[in-house]
């Protein structure tokens, strides 16, 4: 009896906590709302001196508002949208540029990190963007967009409202997002097999996906991995640290079901972009002690607007599991309470985790010294002793596709790599 008292106690306290913090999040949001011209001309003012010339607004540069296609199109290049069914119906879009090179080279497969899309690519814009220069040298570039994120919001039954369009985690992005994509590529330019780079999340699926499905990797020559990561470390940040550690009802009851920090796009909107950027930098900031310098400031406002974009708040869980284990294992849905993880507490059952060292491909791994993100001594671990390894001192996680430096310092090894293992 008094454990069931103590048990809704605490979740009384959760729900509360919860209703307080959204209700706070909309108050704000309607200030912002109701004040946006008078905000936006005193913040510009104040953050013009700190940010000196970096004050460009969105309709000086369109740039900052085209989509892949558009944007990829206005440099001169030829690209194709083409669209992809899963498994269980969720319809992805997948980006081509086609080589501007007479001779190709072979097709290579780019994908994305978490709360991304194909335009963290081509962030750094031509002939320093990865997809830009592989295009460039004459290869077949596609990159993926997993289910949730803009270009890939749509389901042949299920409406993004549903809560169900959002019950993903790193699982369904591994077992059924990449082998479609990947299976798509093989299938339309008839090769036997492609190149496959990813950034951050992009090499965890990656990881999960050709550990466990040798048919797939079987489609691919090389594992080319940026920021990689699998398993992480915990966060710096003791208070988002207890949020990691918190229960899922109570995660999924502060930020709801469906897509995590969709008003990202809201402010992204009402903000000018010395404001946006420095909104962006504080959060790097505090979740993870970030510092960026490595990324060009006045680019700042044209990389975070293709930055960003939906992802679901189950898959942050799925991160955060991850964590609080310390094993690359599969979503844990919490059945008999084995979820948060109590190592005091019997466990009904133990939840499979990734074997990478089953994967027999060639690995490359470009790691940061300053990336506290992932825990890259326990991969170091498990990838075979022959893999590449390349440690760029000074970078952190996001560097590996935003840094003004990545085009010398990281891509020029990877096209070495491509022609060694194609």
């Amino acid at each position: 009896m008094y454990a069931q008292l103590i048990e809704f106690g605490i979740w009384l306290l959760e729900f509360i906590g919860a209703i307080v913090i959204l209700v706070l999040e909309n108050a704000l949001v309607f200030s912002w709302f109701m004040t946006n011209r008078m905000v936006r001309f005193v913040m510009n003012k104040s953050l013009q001196s700190i940010f000196g010339s970096m004050t460009t607004q969105k309709k000086e540069d369109p740039d900052l508002q085209m989509n892949f296609v558009e944007l990829v199109s206005s440099k001169g290049y030829k690209v194709e949208e083409h669209y992809v069914q899963t498994s269980d119906g969720y319809l992805l879009t997948l980006h081509r540029i086609v080589p501007s090179s007479e001779v190709n080279k072979g097709v290579v497969f780019l994908m994305h990190g978490y709360l991304m899309s194909s335009e963290a690519w081509i962030a750094l814009g031509p002939k320093q963007g990865l997809a830009y220069q592989l295009a460039d040298a004459g290869y077949d570039v596609w990159l993926g967009n997993n289910r949730g994120n803009q270009y890939s919001m749509k389901h042949s039954t299920l409406s993004p409202l549903e809560d169900k369009f959002w019950d993903f985690c790193i699982d369904d992005l591994a077992w059924k997002d990449l082998p479609a994509m990947i299976d798509f590529a093989v299938d339309y330019t008839g090769v036997d097999k492609l190149s496959y780079i990813g950034f951050s999340q992009g090499t965890a699926q990656a990881f999960a996906a050709f550990s466990t499905n040798q048919k797939l990797a079987s489609k691919v020559n090389c594992f080319i991995a940026l920021a990689p990561t699998a398993k992480t470390k915990k966060l710096e940040n003791r208070i988002v640290r207890g949020v990691t550690k918190s229960r899922s009802s109570l995660i999924f009851l502060l930020f709801g079901r469906k897509v995590l920090l969709k008003e990202t796009m809201f402010w992204r909107t009402v903000m000018t972009w010395p404001m946006y950027c420095y909104a962006v930098d504080t959060s790097m900031k505090i979740l993870f002690g970030w510092k960026l310098l490595n990324i060009d400031p006045q680019m700042k406002p044209y990389l975070y607007s293709h930055l960003y974009s939906f992802s679901s708040v189950k898959c942050m869980i799925h991160w955060f599991q991850i964590t609080q284990v310390g094993k690359f294992q599969m979503f844990d849905d919490g059945v008999n309470g084995t979820y948060p993880y109590d190592p005091q507490r019997y466990r009904s059952r133990v939840l499979p985790s990734y074997e990478i060292s089953n994967i027999k491909m060639p690995i490359a791994l470009f790691y940061g010294g300053q990336d506290n993100l992932p825990d890259t001594p326990w991969l170091l671990e498990q990838v075979p002793p022959t893999s590449y390894i390349h440690r760029e001192e000074s970078y952190e996680h996001l560097d590996f596709v935003l840094a003004k430096s990545a085009p010398q310092n990281v891509y020029s090894s990877i096209f070495h790599l491509l022609e060694r293992w194609k």
